[in-house]
């Protein structure tokens, strides 16, 4: 059930899922999609175009009513919503699909590098949260650059067979509701959040926004071309809705 807020309000909703009140923060802006998401401090937001109907709107958010119930009791049972990350030892943080636990050490220069299960962050002083927090912020872009760019010079040669047009350009920005987008112009962004995700997941990612190039709907021929390149771009498409944007 979603039930509509009594002030005149076209920010603040509330849906109800399973006799949950889930608060849904609603935002409308220019892009032609519905974007939601479930972050980990328990915010649930959904972008939604100009003039996008309530009655579209509440579609929308009560046929993704359990996976939004589903991703907030996982963030409740990894304690994340009531506590966000302190960026201390013991932490668990993800790459690639594997979850490492964060150690923080001190060293001669700063450095973050993987050893073994453990995510290791030097500092040249007494480590500091917003230090930490920097230091891994810049190793994830980093790998977030090179893991897109090999997937990308992969993936190219398979949809050239085909006739569609190489990216322009590849741009990596955190975003909070979306994995990647595709522009008119050729330019691929995707978000750097998705390195997180099993590499499957990132491929999928990187072949739904490429096909995108040829067709640029998400049509009869964009599906084709998809499975095409990729044939089980259903089953990566279905592990990476357990995934959530953080």
């Amino acid at each position: 059930m979603f039930r509509w807020p009594k002030k005149d309000s076209v920010e603040s909703h509330e849906l109800i899922h399973d006799g949950q009140r889930i608060p849904v923060q609603v935002r409308f802006d220019r892009f032609s999609t519905l974007r939601l998401s479930v972050r980990r401090d328990g915010t649930v937001s959904l972008r939604a175009p100009f003039g996008t109907s309530a009655e579209h709107l509440r579609a929308r958010l009560e046929s993704k009513a359990p996976w939004i119930a589903r991703h907030l009791e996982r963030f409740r049972a990894l304690g994340q919503a009531a506590s966000p990350c302190a960026f201390t030892s013991g932490e668990i943080h993800p790459y690639l699909g594997t979850g490492y636990r964060l150690e923080v050490v001190q060293g001669r220069r700063s450095a973050v590098r993987l050893d073994g299960d453990a995510l290791e962050v030097v500092t040249l002083a007494q480590a500091r949260p917003d230090t930490v927090r920097r230091l891994l912020d810049a190793w994830y872009a980093q790998q977030a650059r090179e893991v897109f760019t090999r997937v990308i010079r992969e993936l190219v040669p398979r949809l050239d067979a085909h006739g569609a047009p190489r990216p322009a350009q590849l741009k990596i920005r955190a975003m909070t509701s979306r994995w990647g987008t595709c522009s008119r112009a050729g330019v691929i962004t995707l978000n750097r959040h998705l390195v997180k995700a099993p590499l499957p997941c990132v491929e999928f990612v990187a072949a739904h926004e490429l096909c995108h190039l040829k067709h640029l709907a998400h049509n009869a021929p964009f599906y084709g071309l998809l499975a095409a390149i990729m044939p089980d771009w259903r089953e990566r498409k279905k592990r990476l809705s357990g995934e959530a944007i953080l």
